[in-house]
């Protein structure tokens, strides 16, 4: 399947379920999303991670207290696979902002005030996060 189908699956899966797709991966974007996606909007809780297998991941930007003008927030960050991590699940304030295999993309949608970013590194499966996270306090303005 090619990833531009990927990409209109995907986002029809976030039509039907009645959720705005918040981010964008310029040319990261998830090229093998297995169909249909079956993970909660709600970050699951900590006790549900599984061990890390070597995984890991660094947010790079924002930096904790950053101040960025706009919606639209670029992500950059440091993952490590490790065994069985693929990818990066991200929450803003609790709730999924996106996935991202790459090391970089963009937020957008966030309304101004202090949020809280939290990267979980996940497997393919979609469903298992790791005990692999970082997470960062920024504020976005108008």
């Amino acid at each position: 399947m090619k990833t531009s189908a990927i990409a209109v699956m995907v986002a029809l899966v976030f039509i039907v379920a009645g959720v705005a797709p918040a981010a964008q991966e310029g040319n990261d974007q998830m090229k093998s999303m297995d169909m249909p996606m079956q993970h909660s909007d709600k970050m699951p809780p900590k006790s549900a991670l599984k061990p890390a297998q070597g995984a890991s991941v660094k947010i790079v930007s924002p930096k904790a207290g950053q101040v960025i003008k706009g919606d639209s927030v670029p992500l950059e960050f440091k993952l490590t696979k490790g065994k069985i991590g693929e990818h990066v699940h991200a929450y803003v304030d609790g709730e999924m902002a996106g996935m991202f295999k790459g090391s970089k993309g963009t937020l957008n949608g966030l309304k101004p005030g202090t949020h809280t970013l939290e990267l979980r590194v996940a497997t393919g499966d979609h469903n298992t996060e790791l005990n692999a996270t970082d997470k960062v306090t920024f504020s976005s303005t108008k």
